[in-house]
């Protein structure tokens, strides 16, 4: 497995200092090579979208070499870059799609909760209006605990309510909820016309430099007129003031990103690294040199990528980003993009470190060879109210502290693979505690710091399909080991990632209430596990999770003439939470 890793160097390249030579040369190729993309881009977009423009007469190369005097070297990275932007708009297409209908089906689910809900006002609105008709209570829905005694009504906690009162209480619900569901109604109709607009018309033009910054062209800046006699404001756009052109101009031509090839010597065909300076050949052909160029990690890696055979060489890119600092003074920042080579050792015959990843702590477990749980550790940290550099580091150092604990056990480490792409759509109307909660589960820093600690560090790692692996550990592990659903995951994540799927069988009485209408018991095996522990999650549903330290009553299933999962189920709730009520 390759992993692509970018490198800035060691300093920041201050124009107005010696560490550059003929700087000039390459802001002005920055410049060129900035408007090409730009236009080569937009050319691509009518090509793709309009069925328009240059690019139907020429191909792209002869279109840059007639406008901008570029070579084939730069032709080729110019349209890396216009193209990487038209695939990002495809990929970012699919990835709105993908969440609005998620977002979808949460707002159908809503739209039937309210109409539910709704629907059970008005049946207790009728019931009472028959009631004081004649005198006769009938149920309003199935499983409605109020009953009527008198002139007052008794609610489901045996609290006792005046009927007139209680029933305008019901329709100022029911106006409330009507109010709610026509919002709702009309929030998805827009979302609706959202996503048919996203399968319809083709994506917005890019407008480089940034949205904002191009608003700003229409602010109207008022100053005070330098003549006091007058006491009109002067008015002036900032579209004319020099100050937002040049703020715009640097924006738009900030960047630039020149591609290797593998086969070229020093890996790029415009970059040329002797071991001490950095060589860029500039579109006009003149050279501009980078005096002691280095990278602060992974100078061994990039350094033998030009001493090594030409068919383990690969290709560098090399990224130039200008910017200013406190003091205006502009620099270059230099970094340079290559693969790396991740630690790879499929040996997992003492045993590995497994891990579960939860919003404010990580939960591990050691297991032997053989599947037999070791040892458990947590690591907590916390991540509210903090900012994006802080969490990074934090999540930097919780990571760290999990390879030390590999090292020190010399043991290898399984993860979860977690995709929160969908979940995090559907949270629109979910519990505002668990919403902030996932908000904070930065799943991609924390496997960005896996693997670069699993570079550095040379300790293997393996990712799992986390599915059910909670439920498991919840009705398998919890109460045998005493330990939380937390750690019963990593454990169970473990035994995942060892293949020892014989360790995750449910108990045999549960297994034989799972038969088909043939009567035949499903095989329980590493292709039809998911299935048979879905089954069983969707069953316990709404059963909390510490009743499950409390022994699942098995018993009643011989009470029954035709026990079921769900016979289990329903005798946990009538055993364990009427305690909690």
């Amino acid at each position: 497995m390759e992993l692509s890793r970018t490198i800035n160097s060691d300093k920041r390249y201050y124009l107005d200092k010696k560490t550059i030579e003929n700087a000039a040369s390459l802001l002005e190729t920055m410049r060129v090579f900035n408007d090409a993309k730009m236009d080569l881009y937009n050319a691509l977009y009518d090509q793709k979208y309009l069925n328009a423009g240059p690019l139907l007469d020429h191909a792209y190369p002869v279109f840059l070499k007639e406008k901008y005097k570029t070579n084939d070297y730069y032709n080729a990275a110019i349209y890396t870059a216009a193209f990487g932007q038209i695939s990002s708009q495809k990929e970012l297409k699919k990835y709105y799609k993908t969440t609005i209908a998620a977002d979808l089906k949460n707002r159908d689910e809503k739209i039937q909760s309210v109409k539910e809900e709704l629907d059970k006002k008005r049946a207790i609105k009728n019931s009472i209006r028959l009631y004081i008709k004649t005198k006769k209570w009938i149920k309003p829905y199935p499983k409605c605990q109020s009953k009527v005694r008198g002139f007052k009504i008794i609610l489901f906690n045996k609290m006792m309510v005046n009927l007139d009162e209680y029933e305008r209480k019901v329709e100022a619900d029911i106006r409330k909820l009507k109010t709610r569901l026509a919002l709702v109604t009309e929030a998805r109709k827009r979302k609706a016309k959202k996503l048919e607009n996203l399968e319809k018309l083709p994506p917005e033009r890019i407008v480089f430099g940034g949205k904002k910054l191009y608003s700003e062209k229409d602010v109207v800046e008022v100053k005070k007129s330098d003549d006091s006699s007058n006491d009109k404001d002067q008015k002036t756009s900032k579209k004319a003031s020099n100050k937002w052109s040049q703020e715009f101009f640097e924006k738009r031509h900030q960047s630039m990103a020149l591609p290797g090839r593998h086969t070229s010597k020093y890996g790029n065909f415009l970059c040329k690294y002797d071991g001490k300076d950095l060589s860029v050949t500039c579109i006009d052909g003149s050279v501009t040199i980078f005096y002691d160029f280095k990278l602060p990690r992974n100078e061994e890696s990039f350094q033998k990528n030009f001493t090594c055979k030409p068919e383990d060489r690969q290709s560098l890119c090399y990224n130039f980003i200008l910017k200013r600092d406190k003091e205006n003074k502009q620099y270059l920042i230099i970094s340079v993009t290559m693969k790396l080579k991740a630690y790879e050792n499929s040996y997992y015959g003492n045993g590995a470190i497994s891990m579960d990843i939860n919003y404010d702590h990580f939960a591990l477990a050691e297991l032997d060879e053989t599947g037999k749980l070791l040892d458990q550790k947590l690591i907590r940290f916390d991540l509210m109210n903090k900012s994006t550099g802080q969490v990074t580091n934090i999540l930097g150092a919780a990571v760290k502290d999990i390879f030390d604990w590999c090292a020190e056990k010399d043991k290898r480490l399984i993860v979860e693979d977690i995709d929160l792409t969908i979940k995090l759509a559907s949270r629109k109307y979910g519990n505002r505690k668990g919403n902030y909660h996932m908000t904070l589960f930065a799943y991609q820093r924390i496997a960005s710091s896996i693997e670069n600690q699993s570079l550095k560090r040379e300790i293997a790692f393996y990712k799992i399909d986390p599915a059910y692996t909670s439920q498991m550990g919840k009705f398998l592990f919890m109460r045998k080991y005493g330990i939380s659903i937390h750690q019963a995951a990593a454990y169970t994540i473990g035994l995942v990632g060892l293949g020892l799927y014989e360790k995750l069988v449910p108990d045999s009485r549960m297994l034989n209430l799972l038969k088909t209408k043939e009567g035949v018991v499903p095989e329980f095996s590493q292709e039809t596990y998911k299935n048979i522990w879905a089954r069983i999650t969707n069953t316990f549903s709404g059963i909390r999770k510490h009743f499950f330290y409390r022994s699942i009553p098995y018993e009643v299933l011989e009470e029954r003439k035709r026990p079921s999962l769900r016979t289990l189920a329903a005798e946990m709730k009538i055993r364990y939470m009427p305690v909690f009520e």
